[in-house]
């Protein structure tokens, strides 16, 4: 199988940055940091011991890199060219291997219903702006 068009890494690189920037948001106090250390039954400072570090967010940045790298390829084998397109293959990506994957994870690890609406929702759309930004700028 051909690649229709090749890979734009500047496209995966503002990706990454991008899910860079909503990762630190959307888990903040500011929006659904209480929640989620709620969910998981630690305490901020456990939070801020564990999490708190930038080694942490650089293996999160090259995670996102890595995530915007394949959706590209799926997009470009798939000859996706418009951000709508983009939008239907990254939810397809989501419900097939995101949300089936976490719900084993989540099912097994006896984790709550909570945590899999907080860490499913930040993987569906950052996986929906990587679509728009794919499919826009290939």
């Amino acid at each position: 199988m051909e690649p229709v068009y090749p890979i734009n890494f500047w496209a995966i690189f503002v990706c990454g940055l991008i899910a860079a920037v909503l990762d630190f948001l959307y888990y903040s106090p500011m929006l659904l940091g209480k929640i989620w250390i709620a969910s998981i039954e630690k305490s901020e400072e456990e939070i801020k011991k564990d999490f708190g570090n930038l080694r942490i967010c650089i293996k999160c940045f090259f995670a996102q890199l890595i995530m915007a790298y394949v959706l590209a390829k799926f997009m470009s084998y798939l000859g996706v060219a418009t951000p709508q397109e983009g939008i239907r293959v990254a939810f397809m990506v989501w419900i097939g291997f995101i949300a089936t994957s976490l719900t084993i994870t989540y099912i097994n690890e006896n984790k709550k219903f909570t945590q899999f609406l907080i860490d499913g929702g930040f993987h569906f759309i950052v996986l929906l702006i990587f679509g728009i930004i794919l499919g826009a700028w290939h």
